[in-house]
């Protein structure tokens, strides 16, 4: 003989049953890009983090890679509890390491990657859609140095006059004073000393105090 169970505790464990093999499945299925999409397109309501999907697609990145390739510590919806399954290492596809702004203070923020080339729309150098564009590089580079680039400080103007006056050795170089590559080259880029251009003004203008050096600071800042 069967015992009897209540109707209502029968439905009680049915549905706790229910609710255990959704979870699981939900868990163990792996993410797809969809799933990304369906909560951080723009004007979404799931997220607070909104990407512009179509920029994204069109971009480097969006072309070869996958929101799992970069992020992937983001495996199932626990992600939202946790910040650092979102974050990202791009030497696992890039050779090139970042030291930018290695030798500052151990207090200051370190740039990341994304501070410059932006976190998804990301387009090769030469496209005028790209942040580290030499078109777009005034206004990258403005958001961490906006007195060297002319943003405050009016004694940044003397830097202009300096450069407009350049006379001009290879015509097939830029003497502007937005090409914040032409002197800083690697060492702006990434730090490192290898060359992100061909322009060679930092052959002439190096820091004080170097051998060779021909003007030496090239960004006047007023002090008071």
């Amino acid at each position: 003989m069967k015992p009897h169970i209540n109707p209502l505790i029968r439905r009680q464990i049915f549905w706790s049953i229910f609710l255990l093999l959704t979870i699981f499945l939900s868990s163990a299925r792996a993410y797809e890009v969809a799933d990304c999409i369906r909560c951080h397109r723009n004007g979404g309501k799931l997220s607070a983090l909104h990407i512009d999907i179509d920029a994204f697609t069109k971009s480097a990145h969006g072309k070869n890679a996958t929101c799992m390739d970069c992020h992937t510590g983001v495996k199932d919806d626990m992600h939202t509890t946790r910040k650092s399954d979102g974050a990202v290492d791009c030497t696992g596809c890039h050779d090139q390491q970042n030291r930018h702004g290695v030798t500052a203070a151990a207090s200051v923020r370190k740039p990341q990657c994304y501070d410059c080339h932006t976190r998804h729309h990301i387009y090769p150098s030469q496209d005028p859609r790209s942040s580290v564009n030499a078109s777009a590089l005034p206004r990258t580079c403005a958001g961490c140095h906006p007195v060297e680039c002319g943003k405050t400080d009016y004694l940044s103007r003397l830097l202009s006059f300096q450069i407009a006056s350049h006379p001009k050795g290879d015509f097939g170089a830029r003497y502007e004073k937005t090409n914040c590559l032409g002197c800083h080259q690697g060492k702006g880029a990434h730090g490192e000393d290898a060359s992100v251009t061909k322009d060679r003004c930092y052959l002439c203008h190096r820091p004080p105090g170097t051998p060779g050096a021909l003007w030496g600071k090239m960004h006047p800042q007023a002090r008071f």
